[in-house]
């Protein structure tokens, strides 16, 4: 396992993780997830607030998509998610490609410093950041939904 995490040996998959306080990053993090799905990509759904960052980290190792949401909590990413940006740059994930999701109330500064740590980590940003104010609609969820369809 150590030779193939080493390599960069990045397999077809996706993992989605995320923390959420009212639910809104999570119903994107479900959108995102049931997109690749569609795609017969498959996918590994990680709650921060449940799942323990080891196991997120141990797929994120050998998969090509790396998908991180965070809602804004005090103008900053929630903790949860600031705890695992730190434990992944060890891991040095280049390769992955990666983008940031959240939902905000008013600031929404999170997002970007998801795609900031993520870009500090080492990934490859593959399309813009997810920014929704409060709660997502049906139309942006489904256009997120083909948005994730397109990715190469």
């Amino acid at each position: 396992a150590y030779k193939k995490w080493s390599e960069r040996d990045l397999e077809d998959r996706a993992v989605v993780v995320f923390d959420s306080m009212w639910g809104s990053t999570e119903l994107l993090a479900r959108a995102i997830t049931d997109a690749f799905t569609a795609r017969n990509i498959p996918v590994a759904y990680f709650d921060l607030r449940v799942d323990e960052i080891s196991d997120v980290i141990t797929e994120v190792l050998t998969s090509k998509y790396l998908a991180v949401g965070s809602p804004t909590l005090n103008n900053q990413m929630m903790p949860n998610v600031a705890a695992f940006l730190c434990y992944l740059k060890g891991f040095v994930p280049k390769g992955r490609q990666a983008f940031a999701f959240g939902s905000y109330g008013w600031g929404g500064q999170s997002i970007a410093q998801v795609e900031a740590e993520l870009r500090a980590a080492g990934c490859d940003i593959c399309r813009p950041m997810v920014r929704v104010a409060n709660v997502p609609t049906e139309a942006q969820l489904t256009s997120l939904h083909a948005e994730i369809q397109s990715l190469s």
